[in-house]
């Protein structure tokens, strides 16, 4: 359902950063923030290979050679593919759903993915992230939760 994309359906957000936030087990756990034009904050876990994904794709790195995300780019070039944008659509017991829409020469389409690889796609093509309202309400979190948390390249290096 194309339509879904529409933005009367949905919120436009924007890839704040990758962060690590410490779990009650005293390990880390990758986070990516997410911010809409009303300055809501939501924070999606994420695996470390994702995270790290994410953040080489918000700070333009270029490996030397493609690394996932990007083969999957150039794969999708190479059909006539591209990627026309994200949607996070649910939130069902902590763990986030989210479907990438393709346009190709055969039309468009929607894949159901995790939500870390729409992330690090999305940023990639340069294509909108959108977030359902009700996942909005349902995963907002202070500016102040944020505060504390340590940037992924600390945690990389």
């Amino acid at each position: 359902m194309v339509e879904d994309m529409s933005e009367n359906l949905a919120i436009l957000v924007k890839v704040k950063g990758v962060y690590v936030a410490e779990a009650l087990s005293g390990s880390a756990a990758p986070v990516v923030i997410l911010e809409d034009e009303e300055g809501r904050i939501l924070p999606i876990f994420v695996g470390l290979s994702e995270a790290i994904s994410i953040h080489q794709a918000l700070m333009g790195d270029v490996s030397p050679r493609p690394m996932t995300h990007d083969l999957f780019i150039s794969v999708l070039e190479s059909l006539g593919a591209s990627i026309k944008g994200v949607l996070i659509d649910d939130l069902d017991a902590g763990i986030y759903y989210a479907r990438l829409s393709l346009a190709s020469t055969k039309g468009e389409s929607e894949i159901d993915a995790r939500p870390s690889d729409c992330l690090a796609l999305a940023l990639r093509a340069k294509a909108p992230i959108r977030v359902k309202p009700t996942v909005v309400e349902a995963s907002e979190i202070q500016r102040s939760e944020v505060e504390g948390l340590k940037g992924i390249e600390e945690f990389i290096r």
